[in-house]
């Protein structure tokens, strides 16, 4: 088979334009409809009280995100497929493969992400400005005249967040545990500094990727059960037998070979579980992704970030806790 430039094509090819071609309309459709969600975030965000503008703006995200990963799950499940029925092309890793494929569109989804916290936090981004503002009076009708140019909007990279935007909690927003004097103020309407920011965006796409990979998990186990009740033939109809000569690999088990801590959070833990325990400190102390987790674990993903997002709740339980103690005691009776 040869493409129109008469190159030969690969026999994976058209089904890889299509997978592409699908991909982009639904992340077009999804973009779409979320800058509208975003606009209308901000005109609430607005209106709202300091204490209740970060539950307006999650409300709004959560369920975008979601579709989002379900969209490039679906997407995954495409190329998986792909790669379980053309093992030549795919190799020996079928999973691997999908998921280099798949980063065609989970990169400009991070980006995205990214510009939709501007969005609905500022009111508009690199997409989406200002020309004029229109005072509303009933019965009369109003023209404005349109700019022929559009001052220039600072670069996304230079965006500050608002403070109150800023959480701390490794499950729900991505952001570990910080000393206290590192935690910004989250009562007003004041930006961020640089760092705070690239540690609030860093924590978004964090907890993005652990429930997209969680997602692709579960596709990767249902498309791998429904593709082993196929047997696999060799090209003369024969039925494969065990390959003899593989030999099982070690997988290194709980903090096994690993030396170095990027922090040490011993003093958080007191009051978790065993498994607990050892999740919250291989994705936290050591910086271990979720998929390594598991490995080290020995169970699925959808499991091993549960136990995090227990830990993470029991530890935020425990702060809170000792601030309320502390506030206790130093209210003068």
């Amino acid at each position: 088979m040869k493409g129109r430039n008469n190159t030969p094509q690969s026999s994976v090819t058209v089904p890889l334009e299509a997978i592409n071609n699908l991909a982009a309309q639904e992340l077009n459709a999804v973009f779409h409809s979320g800058q509208i969600a975003a606009m209308f975030a901000h005109d609430e965000i607005g209106l709202a009280p300091i204490n209740r503008k970060s539950g307006i703006f999650y409300r709004h995200l959560v369920p975008l995100r979601n579709n989002l990963i379900l969209l490039l799950a679906n997407s995954y499940r495409r190329y998986f497929k792909v790669a379980l029925a053309h093992r030549r092309e795919a190799g020996n890793s079928p999973e691997q493969w999908a998921w280099n494929h798949l980063q065609s569109a989970v990169g400009p989804t991070m980006e995205w992400i990214r510009d939709w916290y501007i969005l609905a936090c500022d009111g508009e981004n690199q997409g989406v400005r200002h020309t004029a503002q229109i005072p509303f009076v009933p019965g009369e009708t109003v023209s404005v005249s349109l700019p022929l140019t559009i001052p220039h909007f600072p670069p996304p990279e230079s965006w500050l967040a608002p403070a109150w935007l800023f959480q701390v909690s490794i499950a729900l927003v991505g952001v570990g545990p910080l000393k206290t004097k590192h935690v910004p103020a989250n009562d007003s309407e004041e930006r961020l500094n640089a760092a705070h920011t690239r540690l609030l965006l860093k924590g978004a796409r964090r907890v993005f990727l652990w429930e997209l990979e969680a997602a692709i998990e579960r596709v990767r186990n249902e498309e791998t059960a429904a593709a082993g009740v196929i047997p696999a033939e060799t090209a003369g109809g024969q039925i494969k037998g065990p390959n003899k000569r593989k030999r099982p690999e070690h997988h290194p088990k709980g903090i096994e070979g690993l030396v170095h801590k990027t922090m040490d959070l011993t003093n958080y833990m007191d009051n978790l579980t065993e498994k607990q325990r050892l999740a919250f400190s291989l994705k936290c102390e050591y910086g271990l992704g979720l998929a390594e987790i598991a490995s080290r674990m020995g169970l699925d993903r959808k499991t091993a970030y549960e136990h995090i997002e227990a830990a993470q709740r029991k530890i935020d339980q425990a702060s809170s806790n000792e601030k309320r103690k502390a506030r206790t005691k130093s209210t003068p009776e």
